[in-house]
């Protein structure tokens, strides 16, 4: 499953107001250059969680406009970031995981970080019990390979949970 941009954007937003070129440096402060977006993207995405109602502009004409959450759209990224799916992938979580470092309350945070665990953990039983046999198969390539992912995944997971975050000590950072 591909992560849409809007639901990051929605996720975004739940920090606070923001222009479409603020959403897209939020966006490289939480993903890094590698993943950037680009411009040319986030205002279509922006127009489109308006369109169906999910964000509201100031009212202010121009480029500059300062996209906020609505009602639906607080209800929307709080329920994409929290049900994790028993089908998500590695880079989902990952993107889950970043998003709650950066813009979550603690509650939320631990929430977040305890539902993308439970899921992979599951995964990782799964992955196990499908890994079988002594033959190496295209299918058992795949399976020991999504198996390390998981892995890897899951240690990163539990050292976010562990650790202390720099939005708990200093809210406004």
């Amino acid at each position: 499953m591909t992560v849409a941009l809007g639901d990051v954007l929605l996720v975004l937003l739940g920090d606070g107001p923001a222009t479409a070129y603020e959403l897209r440096r939020r966006h490289v402060e939480t993903f890094g250059a590698g993943d950037s977006v680009d411009i040319a993207r986030v205002g279509p995405a922006l127009n489109r969680l308006e369109r169906l109602g999910h964000a509201r502009t100031d009212g202010l004409p121009g480029t500059r406009r300062r996209f906020l959450l609505t009602e639906a759209g607080e209800r929307r990224q709080r329920t994409w970031l929290l049900d994790v799916r028993d089908d998500v992938s590695p880079e989902e979580i990952r993107i889950r995981g970043l998003l709650a470092v950066a813009v979550t309350d603690r509650a939320t945070f631990d929430t977040v970080i305890g539902s993308c665990l439970a899921v992979l953990e599951l995964q990782q039983i799964r992955a196990r019990a499908e890994a079988g046999g002594s033959l190496i198969s295209v299918r058992h390539a795949r399976h020991a390979h999504e198996e390390l992912l998981v892995a890897a995944t899951l240690d990163w997971l539990r050292g976010l949970r562990a650790g202390r975050r720099l939005r708990d000590v200093a809210p406004s950072a």
